[in-house]
């Protein structure tokens, strides 16, 4: 049994070492490296136009300016008619847009000052008119400014309607 074994193990051994021979890899081809042509730099002559190449003399103002909105807001017609002749610069506001800052009485009269959106103050008087349908200030009272707008309906009836915009109080 020994030399069985002994046999064995010899066999063993062999194939062993027979599987673990040194083998050298095997040598992959590496293509060669190419480089890019060379190009010169484009001459300055090049760049320019040339007479074919000139640059079309088109008219733009057909096009539309990428700018502007879309939808730009309806302007109000202008006035028309005997009651409204004349409208101060405060017709481009609608009235609601509009603040009392301050309101001031005295032997002249009443005066009211309204702040429009685009920060500027404006003085009006009894009877001025004001507003996008060019209303009429009715009366100015202690804390309030009542302005009274005539308007058409669709069936073409004239409807007056009174708007009250008040001064606020300070607070604190």
């Amino acid at each position: 049994m020994p030399r069985i074994m002994l046999l064995v193990m010899a066999l063993g051994l062999g194939a062993l070492l027979t599987a673990c021979g040194v083998e050298e890899p095997a040598q992959t081809a590496v293509p060669p490296v190419t480089r890019r042509p060379e190009v010169p730099p484009p001459v300055l002559q090049a760049l320019s136009p040339t007479p074919e190449e000139e640059p079309s003399n088109e008219d733009t103002r057909s096009r539309r300016d990428p700018f502007r909105p879309l939808i730009e807001p309806a302007k109000p017609p202008p006035a028309s008619g005997p009651d409204q002749v004349n409208c101060p610069p405060t017709q481009e506001f609608e009235l609601a847009s509009l603040k009392v800052v301050a309101i001031v009485w005295g032997e002249m009269g009443r005066k009211a000052m309204l702040k429009a959106p685009n920060g500027r103050g404006y003085a009006v008087t009894e009877d001025m008119r004001i507003g996008r349908t060019c209303g009429r200030v009715h009366r100015i009272e202690s804390n309030a400014v009542v302005i009274e707008e005539t308007r058409r309906d669709t069936e073409g009836r004239v409807l007056k309607e009174e708007v009250v915009l008040r001064l606020r109080e300070r607070e604190g």
